[in-house]
């Protein structure tokens, strides 16, 4: 089943796909990417459907992806692309009760990376040199960001993951894609556990993830920072800030 979105350019599936359904049903060679059109894309994404696939593979694979998200620019093979890998990071998680393995945290970490890609920051920043009307000449933008609340639905199943740093990158992905109005009754479960990130600790780019979103959804950040959290230089190492002596759970 789909829906129409008003400002996408096709239907919106209300529901994940099969991975293999992207793969089949999708015109590649018809879309742009970084470097001409898509049609290598499909020998990519196959290689991630591979039973056997290891972290060494799935990271290779994913590194063939690079022209559908080159220097953070979205292209018209990018929405595809985003379906076919939450399609089958969903599928993978189908079915397992424990932690996600390294393929799922490589899956998850290109798809939480992509979702500030496109998320209302980088649409204002586009806006300013547009006069408002940066969407209006991006088709490709349009349509990705019309695919959010059915991309929500294969990161949330990590949002409890036991290992932190998958929770973390599954919490990032999850905090740009409820800004589409359709999820904005996830926000408050959102926004709590943003605030345990901060609190916990998380690395220098989820913190101002988390901080981002908070601001933006009005809800009040007193105590929440650190020193360094108003530091977005891409020069600085991305470590885990200084403990605050909470542990990776801290006490509610």
């Amino acid at each position: 089943m789909t829906t129409t979105d008003p400002h996408a350019a096709h239907p919106v599936p209300d529901v994940l796909p099969d991975p293999w359904e992207v793969l089949r049903g999708t015109r590649w060679p018809s879309l742009e990417t970084a470097y001409g059109s898509g049609a290598k894309l499909p020998r990519v994404l196959a290689r991630l459907l591979d039973e056997d696939l290891t972290v060494p593979g799935a990271r290779e694979a994913l590194g063939g992806l690079e022209p559908v998200r080159h220097q953070n620019t979205i292209y018209g093979a990018t929405p595809a692309a985003a379906l076919f890998v939450a399609a089958l990071l969903a599928r993978r998680a189908q079915g397992r009760s424990g932690a996600a393995d390294g393929v799922d945290a490589l899956l998850l970490d290109w798809l939480a990376d992509l979702a500030h890609d496109f998320d209302d920051g980088c649409v204002a920043a586009g806006d300013r040199y547009f006069d408002g009307r940066y969407l209006d000449g991006y088709p490709a933008m349009v349509a990705v960001r019309a695919l959010r609340p059915v991309l929500h639905r294969a990161v949330e199943p990590f949002l409890d993951d036991p290992d932190a740093a998958v929770r973390d990158t599954a919490l990032a992905a999850a905090l740009a894609f409820a800004e589409h109005d359709a999820l904005a009754p996830h926000r408050d479960g959102l926004a709590a556990r943003a605030r345990r990130l901060l609190l916990a600790d998380g690395t220098r780019w989820r913190r101002h993830q988390a901080l981002d979103a908070l601001t933006a959804w009005g809800h009040d950040t007193t105590g929440l920072t650190r020193p360094g959290d108003d530091n977005r230089s891409p020069y600085t190492t991305d470590q885990p800030l200084p403990d605050a002596g909470f542990t990776d759970t801290p006490p509610f």
